[in-house]
Protein backbone atom coordinates (compact mmCIF):
# COMPACT_ATOMS: atom_id res chain seq x y z
CA UNK A 1 0.00 0.00 0.00
CA UNK A 2 2.82 2.31 0.92
CA UNK A 3 4.57 1.51 -2.68
CA UNK A 4 1.33 1.92 -4.45
CA UNK A 5 1.10 5.65 -3.05
CA UNK A 6 4.41 6.46 -3.27
CA UNK A 7 3.83 5.32 -7.23
CA UNK A 8 1.27 8.22 -7.37
CA UNK A 9 3.02 10.85 -5.37
CA UNK A 10 5.88 10.13 -8.02
CA UNK A 11 3.77 10.17 -10.66
CA UNK A 12 1.95 13.21 -9.92
CA UNK A 13 4.98 15.23 -9.34
CA UNK A 14 6.05 14.22 -12.75
CA UNK A 15 2.87 15.08 -14.14
CA UNK A 16 3.07 19.10 -12.47
CA UNK A 17 6.72 18.69 -13.85
CA UNK A 18 5.62 18.26 -17.08
CA UNK A 19 2.77 20.54 -17.27
CA UNK A 20 5.04 23.86 -15.66
CA UNK A 21 7.67 22.18 -18.22
CA UNK A 22 4.93 22.59 -21.08
CA UNK A 23 3.50 26.14 -20.30
CA UNK A 24 6.71 27.61 -20.04
CA UNK A 25 7.52 26.36 -23.48
CA UNK A 26 5.56 29.11 -25.36
CA UNK A 27 7.31 31.08 -28.06
CA UNK A 28 6.84 34.56 -30.13
CA UNK A 29 4.44 32.40 -32.64
CA UNK A 30 3.58 29.35 -30.55
CA UNK A 31 1.65 28.43 -27.45
CA UNK A 32 -0.51 29.69 -25.10
CA UNK A 33 -1.03 32.40 -23.07
CA UNK A 34 -3.80 34.78 -20.85
CA UNK A 35 -3.84 38.66 -21.49
CA UNK A 36 -6.09 41.33 -19.49
CA UNK A 37 -6.88 44.28 -21.48
CA UNK A 38 -9.65 47.12 -20.62
CA UNK A 39 -12.73 46.56 -21.78
CA UNK A 40 -13.17 49.76 -23.59
CA UNK A 41 -10.48 48.74 -26.64
CA UNK A 42 -12.36 45.23 -27.44
CA UNK A 43 -13.00 45.77 -30.61
CA UNK A 44 -9.95 46.88 -31.57
CA UNK A 45 -7.98 43.49 -29.45
CA UNK A 46 -10.28 41.10 -31.03
CA UNK A 47 -9.56 42.10 -34.79
CA UNK A 48 -5.87 41.56 -33.96
CA UNK A 49 -6.29 38.41 -31.76
CA UNK A 50 -8.02 37.23 -34.83
CA UNK A 51 -5.86 37.85 -37.64
CA UNK A 52 -2.90 36.86 -35.10
CA UNK A 53 -3.73 33.53 -34.68
CA UNK A 54 -5.00 33.26 -38.51
CA UNK A 55 -1.16 33.59 -39.48
CA UNK A 56 -0.02 31.44 -36.50
CA UNK A 57 -2.45 28.60 -35.99
CA UNK A 58 -0.36 27.14 -32.99
CA UNK A 59 -0.55 30.39 -31.23
CA UNK A 60 -3.58 30.25 -28.86
CA UNK A 61 -4.55 33.94 -27.06
CA UNK A 62 -6.82 33.88 -24.60
CA UNK A 63 -8.49 37.75 -23.23
CA UNK A 64 -9.56 38.97 -20.05
CA UNK A 65 -11.77 42.03 -21.02
CA UNK A 66 -12.35 44.12 -17.63
CA UNK A 67 -12.27 47.53 -16.07
CA UNK A 68 -8.77 49.17 -16.41
CA UNK A 69 -8.99 48.70 -12.32
CA UNK A 70 -9.26 45.14 -12.33
CA UNK A 71 -6.52 44.50 -15.17
CA UNK A 72 -3.98 46.17 -13.17
CA UNK A 73 -5.62 43.77 -10.28
CA UNK A 74 -4.82 40.77 -11.83
CA UNK A 75 -1.30 41.82 -12.72
CA UNK A 76 -0.70 42.63 -9.58
CA UNK A 77 -1.56 39.31 -8.35
CA UNK A 78 -0.01 37.50 -11.24
CA UNK A 79 -2.77 36.14 -12.49
CA UNK A 80 -1.52 37.01 -15.59
CA UNK A 81 1.81 38.65 -16.76
CA UNK A 82 0.79 40.85 -19.74
CA UNK A 83 -2.12 43.24 -19.97
CA UNK A 84 -3.39 46.11 -22.76
CA UNK A 85 -3.52 49.50 -21.11
CA UNK A 86 -4.04 53.42 -21.52
CA UNK A 87 -1.53 53.78 -19.00
CA UNK A 88 1.98 53.41 -17.68
CA UNK A 89 1.60 51.59 -13.98
CA UNK A 90 1.90 53.76 -11.05
CA UNK A 91 5.13 54.33 -8.81
CA UNK A 92 3.00 52.01 -6.21
CA UNK A 93 1.85 49.45 -8.55
CA UNK A 94 5.30 48.70 -10.38
CA UNK A 95 6.66 48.46 -6.76
CA UNK A 96 5.10 45.16 -7.24
CA UNK A 97 7.53 44.71 -9.90
CA UNK A 98 10.34 46.09 -8.24
CA UNK A 99 9.85 43.44 -5.64
CA UNK A 100 10.86 40.23 -7.76
CA UNK A 101 13.17 41.77 -9.73
CA UNK A 102 11.02 42.51 -13.02
CA UNK A 103 10.87 45.39 -15.31
CA UNK A 104 7.59 46.14 -16.58
CA UNK A 105 8.06 46.62 -20.17
CA UNK A 106 5.74 48.63 -22.36
CA UNK A 107 4.57 48.69 -26.40
CA UNK A 108 2.62 51.68 -27.50
CA UNK A 109 0.99 51.08 -30.23
CA UNK A 110 -2.37 52.80 -30.84
CA UNK A 111 -3.82 56.19 -29.53
CA UNK A 112 -7.54 56.21 -28.66
CA UNK A 113 -9.78 59.05 -27.88
CA UNK A 114 -13.20 59.56 -24.87
CA UNK A 115 -16.26 59.95 -27.01
CA UNK A 116 -19.16 61.40 -25.30
CA UNK A 117 -22.62 60.47 -26.72
CA UNK A 118 -26.16 61.25 -26.56
CA UNK A 119 -29.54 60.00 -26.90
CA UNK A 120 -30.20 61.01 -30.87
CA UNK A 121 -33.76 63.16 -29.71
CA UNK A 122 -30.94 65.78 -27.60
CA UNK A 123 -30.68 69.15 -29.56
CA UNK A 124 -27.58 70.18 -27.34
CA UNK A 125 -24.84 68.72 -29.02
CA UNK A 126 -21.95 70.32 -28.50
CA UNK A 127 -19.93 70.97 -25.34
CA UNK A 128 -16.68 73.44 -23.85
CA UNK A 129 -14.44 71.91 -21.98
CA UNK A 130 -15.76 74.05 -19.35
CA UNK A 131 -19.18 72.90 -19.62
CA UNK A 132 -18.13 68.87 -19.40
CA UNK A 133 -16.17 69.58 -16.42
CA UNK A 134 -19.32 71.36 -14.56
CA UNK A 135 -21.82 68.55 -15.52
CA UNK A 136 -19.57 65.96 -14.74
CA UNK A 137 -18.14 67.23 -11.07
CA UNK A 138 -22.08 67.85 -10.46
CA UNK A 139 -21.55 71.51 -10.59
CA UNK A 140 -24.30 71.62 -13.24
CA UNK A 141 -27.29 69.40 -12.52
CA UNK A 142 -29.99 69.97 -15.32
CA UNK A 143 -29.71 70.45 -19.02
CA UNK A 144 -31.14 74.13 -18.64
CA UNK A 145 -28.09 74.89 -16.51
CA UNK A 146 -26.41 73.93 -19.82
CA UNK A 147 -28.73 75.48 -21.99
CA UNK A 148 -31.35 77.89 -20.62
CA UNK A 149 -33.85 76.95 -23.47
CA UNK A 150 -33.33 73.59 -22.91
CA UNK A 151 -36.12 71.40 -20.60
CA UNK A 152 -35.36 71.73 -17.25
CA UNK A 153 -34.37 67.94 -16.55
CA UNK A 154 -31.43 66.18 -14.87
CA UNK A 155 -28.37 65.07 -16.95
CA UNK A 156 -27.20 61.83 -16.33
CA UNK A 157 -23.77 60.78 -16.99
CA UNK A 158 -23.19 56.96 -17.74
CA UNK A 159 -20.19 55.10 -17.94
CA UNK A 160 -18.60 51.58 -18.45
CA UNK A 161 -17.81 50.25 -14.67
CA UNK A 162 -16.76 51.57 -11.34
CA UNK A 163 -13.31 50.69 -12.55
CA UNK A 164 -13.22 52.29 -15.89
CA UNK A 165 -10.18 54.11 -17.23
CA UNK A 166 -11.86 56.54 -19.14
CA UNK A 167 -13.22 58.11 -16.44
CA UNK A 168 -9.93 57.62 -14.17
CA UNK A 169 -8.72 59.75 -17.23
CA UNK A 170 -11.26 62.19 -17.10
CA UNK A 171 -10.89 62.88 -13.67
CA UNK A 172 -7.34 63.62 -14.06
CA UNK A 173 -7.39 65.52 -16.84
CA UNK A 174 -10.63 67.13 -17.15
CA UNK A 175 -11.41 67.86 -13.33
CA UNK A 176 -7.92 68.02 -11.63
CA UNK A 177 -8.41 64.46 -9.25
CA UNK A 178 -11.63 65.86 -8.18
CA UNK A 179 -14.95 62.80 -7.95
CA UNK A 180 -17.29 62.50 -10.06
CA UNK A 181 -21.05 64.31 -9.07
CA UNK A 182 -23.34 62.39 -7.72
CA UNK A 183 -25.61 62.19 -10.93
CA UNK A 184 -23.23 60.16 -12.26
CA UNK A 185 -23.61 56.27 -12.62
CA UNK A 186 -21.94 53.15 -13.37
CA UNK A 187 -23.30 49.84 -15.78
CA UNK A 188 -21.55 46.81 -16.86
CA UNK A 189 -19.43 48.26 -20.50
CA UNK A 190 -19.42 50.28 -22.95
CA UNK A 191 -22.35 48.28 -25.26
CA UNK A 192 -24.62 49.15 -21.84
CA UNK A 193 -23.53 52.59 -21.95
CA UNK A 194 -24.93 52.94 -25.87
CA UNK A 195 -27.87 51.17 -24.33
CA UNK A 196 -29.28 53.12 -21.63
CA UNK A 197 -28.42 56.47 -23.71
CA UNK A 198 -30.11 55.25 -26.45
CA UNK A 199 -33.52 54.93 -24.85
CA UNK A 200 -33.01 57.87 -22.28
CA UNK A 201 -32.84 61.45 -23.94
CA UNK A 202 -31.63 63.47 -20.91
CA UNK A 203 -28.62 60.96 -20.67
CA UNK A 204 -24.20 61.57 -21.53
CA UNK A 205 -22.64 58.64 -22.32
CA UNK A 206 -18.98 58.13 -22.38
CA UNK A 207 -17.30 55.54 -24.08
CA UNK A 208 -13.94 54.40 -25.69
CA UNK A 209 -13.52 55.33 -29.35
CA UNK A 210 -13.13 52.01 -30.38
CA UNK A 211 -16.87 50.84 -30.06
CA UNK A 212 -17.15 53.28 -32.70
CA UNK A 213 -14.78 54.30 -34.88
CA UNK A 214 -14.82 51.67 -37.80
CA UNK A 215 -17.70 52.68 -39.61
CA UNK A 216 -17.53 49.64 -41.82
CA UNK A 217 -17.88 47.50 -38.99
CA UNK A 218 -21.06 45.98 -38.57
CA UNK A 219 -20.89 46.54 -34.84
CA UNK A 220 -20.19 50.06 -34.81
CA UNK A 221 -22.21 50.98 -37.42
CA UNK A 222 -25.09 49.88 -35.82
CA UNK A 223 -23.79 51.67 -32.69
CA UNK A 224 -23.52 54.56 -34.68
CA UNK A 225 -27.03 54.56 -35.69
CA UNK A 226 -28.71 54.65 -32.41
CA UNK A 227 -26.90 57.15 -30.52
CA UNK A 228 -25.44 60.73 -31.39
CA UNK A 229 -21.65 61.60 -31.03
CA UNK A 230 -21.29 64.97 -29.52
CA UNK A 231 -18.78 67.77 -30.44
CA UNK A 232 -16.34 69.23 -28.05
CA UNK A 233 -14.86 72.94 -28.42
CA UNK A 234 -11.42 72.21 -27.23
CA UNK A 235 -11.34 75.32 -25.27
CA UNK A 236 -13.35 76.88 -22.32
CA UNK A 237 -15.33 79.27 -24.19
CA UNK A 238 -18.14 78.41 -27.22
CA UNK A 239 -18.39 81.42 -30.11
CA UNK A 240 -19.73 80.98 -33.46
CA UNK A 241 -16.65 80.99 -34.80
CA UNK A 242 -15.51 78.23 -32.62
CA UNK A 243 -13.71 74.99 -34.47
CA UNK A 244 -15.72 71.72 -32.86
CA UNK A 245 -14.70 68.17 -33.59
CA UNK A 246 -15.54 64.63 -32.25
CA UNK A 247 -13.26 61.94 -31.71
CA UNK A 248 -12.07 61.65 -35.28
CA UNK A 249 -8.84 60.21 -36.57
CA UNK A 250 -7.24 63.23 -37.81
CA UNK A 251 -8.35 65.31 -34.38
CA UNK A 252 -6.52 62.27 -32.23
CA UNK A 253 -3.67 62.01 -34.48
CA UNK A 254 -2.82 65.76 -34.50
CA UNK A 255 -3.81 65.21 -30.97
CA UNK A 256 -6.83 68.37 -31.55
CA UNK A 257 -8.96 66.15 -30.08
CA UNK A 258 -8.46 67.04 -26.44
CA UNK A 259 -9.29 63.36 -24.90
CA UNK A 260 -6.86 61.38 -26.40
CA UNK A 261 -4.68 58.60 -24.72
CA UNK A 262 -2.24 56.04 -25.80
CA UNK A 263 -2.35 52.35 -25.93
CA UNK A 264 0.22 50.05 -25.00
CA UNK A 265 0.78 46.42 -24.40
CA UNK A 266 2.71 46.04 -20.63
CA UNK A 267 4.30 42.45 -20.18
CA UNK A 268 5.55 41.79 -16.50
CA UNK A 269 6.52 38.05 -17.69
CA UNK A 270 10.29 38.87 -17.29
CA UNK A 271 10.90 36.76 -20.53
CA UNK A 272 10.13 36.00 -24.24
CA UNK A 273 7.48 34.57 -25.39
CA UNK A 274 3.89 34.21 -27.14
CA UNK A 275 3.14 37.69 -25.39
CA UNK A 276 6.20 39.50 -26.94
CA UNK A 277 5.52 38.33 -30.24
CA UNK A 278 1.42 39.11 -30.23
CA UNK A 279 3.12 42.86 -29.28
CA UNK A 280 5.70 42.79 -31.96
CA UNK A 281 2.81 41.83 -34.49
CA UNK A 282 0.82 44.56 -32.99
CA UNK A 283 3.43 47.25 -33.69
CA UNK A 284 4.09 45.61 -37.33
CA UNK A 285 3.30 47.09 -40.30
CA UNK A 286 0.10 44.03 -40.31
CA UNK A 287 -0.72 44.96 -37.19
CA UNK A 288 -0.34 48.93 -37.72
CA UNK A 289 -2.72 48.11 -40.69
CA UNK A 290 -5.68 46.87 -38.58
CA UNK A 291 -5.54 49.57 -36.01
CA UNK A 292 -5.38 52.73 -39.34
CA UNK A 293 -8.75 50.23 -41.01
CA UNK A 294 -10.38 50.46 -37.16
CA UNK A 295 -10.42 54.23 -37.49
CA UNK A 296 -7.85 54.68 -34.52
CA UNK A 297 -4.35 56.18 -34.39
CA UNK A 298 -1.00 53.35 -35.28
CA UNK A 299 1.52 54.25 -33.28
CA UNK A 300 3.91 54.13 -35.98
CA UNK A 301 2.23 54.03 -39.09
CA UNK A 302 1.83 57.67 -40.88
CA UNK A 303 -2.17 58.35 -41.20
CA UNK A 304 -2.48 60.63 -43.81
CA UNK A 305 -4.42 63.81 -42.82
CA UNK A 306 -6.07 66.07 -46.09
CA UNK A 307 -6.77 69.23 -45.93
CA UNK A 308 -9.93 70.48 -47.49
CA UNK A 309 -10.04 74.20 -48.45
CA UNK A 310 -13.33 76.07 -49.69
CA UNK A 311 -12.93 78.80 -52.46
Amino acid sequence: MKNKLMFYVFAFLIFISCETKNKNTDTPTTGHVWIAADESLRPLIEVEERVFESIYPEAHLDFIYASEQDVVKLMLSDSVKLCILTRHLSDKEKSHFDEIKITPRYSPFAKDAIAFILNNKTTDTTFTLLQLSKILDGTYSSWQEINPKAEDKDVQIVFDNAGSGAVRYLKDSLLNGKELGKQCYAVANNPAVIARVENDPHSIGIIGMAWISDVDDSISHAFLKRIKVANLVPKDLMNAQSETMKPYQAYVALKQYPFWRNIEMVNCSGKTGLGTGFAAFIASDNGQRIVLKAGMVPATTPVRIINLNSK
